[in-house]
C-alpha cells in the first residue's frame, strides 16, 4: 500500500494575482496558503490477474471508494486523482523510477458522503518503456489535487503490484444496445426494410500511447496557438512528439485491417446462427464493418442499423424459428495481424447482449380501429456523450373519428467530468376530427422553451379548420460546463448547441354532410350520411451542431479543448388522408393512406483535448481523445401503409 503525502505545490491562484499584481512574468514568491482538505480513498481494485506481466501501453480497469475527511467541507467539490507508476526495489533507493499515467477527474460529495468510481482506466504509458523493458515490478503512487494543487489524502487499501512488459497491439472490442428489444417488422410494398436491432460498437486500441494521437490544425484552440518561452516551441510543435512526419502519419494505424461481424442465435437451440447485414446510408446492406484506424485510448464508436436476409426473415417470423423469443446478439472482430496483449484482453473479440425478439403484427385492422404507427428511438454515441433522438407517428381511424399525431424529441446525454441531460428539442403537430368537431395543436420547444405554437380548439358547430405554416427559428445555447482531470490540473469547458428547429404544416380538415361528398371521400356507393377528413403534411425538423470549448493558459499549464459536433439531422414528413364515415344505418366506414419518410444523421465528431503540462510528474504535451464517434446519414421510407380499400370498423 503506498500512502500519498501531503506536499507543498504551487498555489495557482496566489501566483495568479501575484502576476497581476506585479504585471510579470516573474515567479511569485509568496508562499502558498495552508490547504485546509482531507480525502480518503479505499475499495481500490483492479480488473486484472497481477500475477501476471502487464503491457505496455495497454489500459488497466480500475474502481475505488472516495470522499473527503474534513468537516468544513461540505459542498461538492472536483479532485483530480493522479496515478503513477513507481519502480519496487529500485537500484537507486533515493531515486526510483517514475512515470505518470493519468488524472480522473472526480466529482467528491460533500458531508463525508463516498463517492463510488468504477469503470475508469490507467495506462502504464510511453514514459514506462525502461520499466517495461527490464521487467520490473511496479506499485501505484496516487495524488489528489485540488485547484492545481496536491492536497492531504491517504489511501485505505492494499495496493497491488504488478510486472510491466513490453508488448504490441491488440484490439478490445465492446458492444452495446439501444434496447434489449429486437423487432421483426413486416415491410409494406414500397417502405425500406425496418432494422431488427440498432447497435452501438466500440474498439480500444491498446498498444499505442493514449497520449500520442494525430492532430489537425483546427483541432488546436486558438487561444492555445502561443509560442512557450522555456521551449521556444508552439504547441502544435510540441505536439509532434519530437516524431518524423512519417511517424505522425503512422499514429492510430492498425498493422492491417480488422472486420466486424454480427450474429443473430436463438438461446434454445445454438446450433442456428443467423448473420445479420449490416445498414449503409445508399439504403443497400454489407456483411462486415472492416476498419484499420482507432483512436487510443478510448473506445471508438461506431453505429450500425442491422438487417436480416429474407430467408432468415421468413425462417423467424413463420419458419421453424417462429415461436422463439429469446437470442443471442454477438458481435466479433477479427485481426489479419497476430494480437499481442494481455491474457484477458485477447479473449474478448466477440461479445454477446441478451435479445428479446419481438414479431410485428401482420393485421393492420382491429375490430373497431385501424392505425398506422410507426416509434423510433436511436442513442448513438457513447458513455461520454450521446444525442438521442425519438420520433413518434400515431395515425389512427376509429368508431369516434380521427387521430393524426407526429412528435419528436431531442436529448443531450452524457458525463464528462459530471453527467448531464439536456433536452435540445422538442416538436408536436396533432390533428383531431371528430362529429362534433375539428382541432388542432402545434407547438415547438428548444431548450425546454416554447418557440412556437398554434392551436385551434373550434366552437360547437365549426367543423372546416384549414392552416399551412413554415415555421423555421435558429437557436442556441450553452448547455454543459464540464470537467476533465488534465494531470493534476482540472480543466473546464463548455458544450453549446445550436441549430435550426423547423415544423412545417399543411393541414385540412372537415365534418361532412353532404352524401355525395362522402360517398366521393370513401369510395363508396352506400349512403354515407356523414363523414370526416383530415388531409395533412407535416414535417417536423432539427439540425443541431455542437461547440466544445475551453482550457487554461498559465505558467504551469497550457490546455485547452475545441470540437465541432454534428449533433444531429432530423426529418420526417409525414403525408396522408385519413377518412371516415357514418352510413344510414349507423355503420362506421373508414379509408386511408400514410407515408412517412426519414433523413436522420446521428452524432459525429470527435472531442480531443490538447495542450502541455510544466508542472510536478506532468512534464509533456498531450493530445487526449476524449470521445470519438461516427455516423452517416440515412434515409428510409418508414411508412407507405393503406386500408386498401374502404374497411367497416366493428
Amino acid at each position: 500500500m503506498i500512502i500519498n503525502k501531503p506536499l507543498r505545490a504551487i498555489n495557482i491562484l496566489v501566483m495568479l494575482a501575484a502576476l497581476s499584481a506585479c504585471g510579470d512574468n516573474s515567479p511569485s514568491v509568496e508562499e502558498p496558503a495552508p490547504v485546509d482538505f482531507d480525502i480518503e480513498m479505499s475499495n481500490f481494485a483492479m480488473d486484472f490477474d497481477t500475477t501476471k506481466t502487464f503491457a505496455l501501453n495497454h489500459r488497466i480497469p480500475v474502481s475505488f471508494t472516495i470522499r473527503n475527511t474534513s468537516k468544513d467541507i461540505t459542498d461538492n467539490t472536483n479532485v483530480p486523482v493522479s496515478f503513477s507508476f513507481v519502480e519496487k526495489n529500485p537500484v537507486d533507493p533515493a531515486a526510483p523510477i517514475i512515470c505518470s499515467s493519468n488524472a480522473i477527474d472526480v466529482e467528491v460529495l460533500g458531508n463525508g458522503e463516498p463517492t463510488v468510481v468504477d469503470n475508469v482506466f490507467i495506462w502504464p504509458i510511453s514514459e514506462c518503456q525502461t520499466l517495461a523493458a527490464e521487467g520490473k515490478e511496479v506499485e501505484l503512487q496516487i495524488g489528489f489535487y485540488r485547484d492545481g494543487e496536491e492536497i492531504n489524502g491517504n489511501v485505505d487499501a492494499n495496493m497491488p503490484v504488478i510486472t510491466l512488459r513490453e508488448a504490441g497491439v491488440d484490439v478490445e472490442y465492446e458492444l452495446t444496445t439501444e434496447s434489449s428489444v429486437g423487432l421483426l417488422a413486416i415491410t409494406h410494398e414500397g417502405e425500406s426494410a425496418t432494422p431488427v436491432l440498432s447497435v452501438q460498437s466500440g474498439f480500444i486500441f491498446n498498444g499505442a500511447d493514449p497520449y500520442f494521437s494525430k492532430i489537425n490544425d483546427d483541432e488546436i484552440p486558438q487561444d492555445l496557438e502561443v509560442v512557450d518561452p522555456s521551449s521556444g516551441l508552439t504547441i502544435k510543435q510540441e505536439l509532434t512528439y519530437g516524431m518524423s512526419e512519417e511517424q505522425l502519419k503512422q499514429l492510430n494505424q492498425l498493422p492491417s485491417s480488422a472486420t466486424l461481424t454480427y450474429k443473430l442465435i436463438p438461446q434454445n437451440n445454438q446450433g442456428v446462427v443467423l448473420d445479420l447485414m449490416i445498414g449503409q446510408e445508399n439504403g443497400s446492406t454489407v456483411d462486415s464493418y472492416q476498419f484499420s484506424e482507432i483512436q487510443p485510448g478510448i473506445a471508438d464508436q461506431v453505429n450500425h442499423d442491422l438487417y436480416l436476409k429474407q430467408t432468415d426473415f421468413d425462417t423467424l417470423f413463420t419458419g421453424t424459428l417462429a415461436n422463439e423469443t429469446f437470442f443471442i446478439l454477438r458481435g466479433c472482430i477479427e485481426t489479419s495481424f497476430a494480437q499481442d496483449g494481455n491474457e484477458d484482453d485477447l479473449t474478448n473479440d466477440c461479445k454477446d447482449v441478451d435479445i428479446n425478439l419481438e414479431r410485428e403484427s401482420n393485421n393492420i385492422s382491429a375490430a373497431s380501429q385501424v392505425a398506422f404507427k410507426k416509434n423510433q428511438k436511436r442513442r448513438p454515441g457513447s458513455s461520454r456523450i450521446s444525442i438521442e433522438s425519438e420520433m413518434d407517428i400515431d395515425n389512427t381511424l376509429k368508431r369516434n373519428g380521427i387521430l393524426s399525431r407526429a412528435t419528436g424529441e431531442i436529448v443531450l446525454k452524457g458525463n464528462i467530468g459530471r453527467s448531464f441531460n439536456i433536452k435540445i428539442a422538442e416538436a408536436l403537430a396533432e390533428a383531431i376530427v371528430t362529429k362534433d368537431q375539428s382541432s388542432y395543436f402545434h407547438q415547438i420547444k428548444a431548450f425546454n422553451k416554447v418557440v412556437a405554437g398554434h392551436s385551434d380548439n373550434s366552437e360547437q358547430g365549426k367543423k372546416h379548420l384549414k392552416i399551412k405554416n413554415e415555421f423555421k427559428q435558429d437557436k442556441s445555447q450553452e448547455v454543459a460546463s464540464l470537467g476533465f482531470g488534465f494531470g493534476p490540473v482540472r480543466l473546464g469547458f463548455k458544450i453549446s448547441a445550436g441549430g435550426r428547429i423547423g415544423l412545417d404544416v399543411d393541414d385540412d380538415m372537415d365534418f361532412l354532410s353532404d352524401v355525395v361528398e362522402c360517398q366521393t371521400l370513401l369510395v363508396s356507393e352506400e349512403q354515407v350520411t356523414t363523414c370526416g377528413y383530415i388531409r395533412r403534411t407535416v414535417a417536423p425538423n432539427f439540425s443541431f451542431t455542437g461547440l466544445v470549448f475551453g482550457g487554461l493558459n498559465l505558467r504551469i499549464v497550457k490546455a485547452g479543448v475545441n470540437a465541432q459536433l454534428r449533433f444531429l439531422e432530423h426529418r420526417f414528413p409525414l403525408t396522408g388522408t385519413l377518412g371516415f364515415g357514418l352510413t344510414n344505418d349507423q355503420r362506421v366506414l373508414v379509408r386511408g393512406n400514410v407515408e412517412l419518410d426519414h433523413t436522420l444523421q446521428t452524432i459525429s465528431g470527435k472531442i480531443k483535448l490538447v495542450g502541455s503540462i510544466k508542472v510536478f510528474r506532468f512534464r509533456r504535451s498531450k493530445s487526449v481523445t476524449l470521445a470519438s464517434f461516427s455516423s452517416r446519414p440515412v434515409t428510409q421510407q418508414l411508412l407507405r401503409r393503406s386500408t386498401s380499400g374502404t374497411l367497416e370498423l366493428l
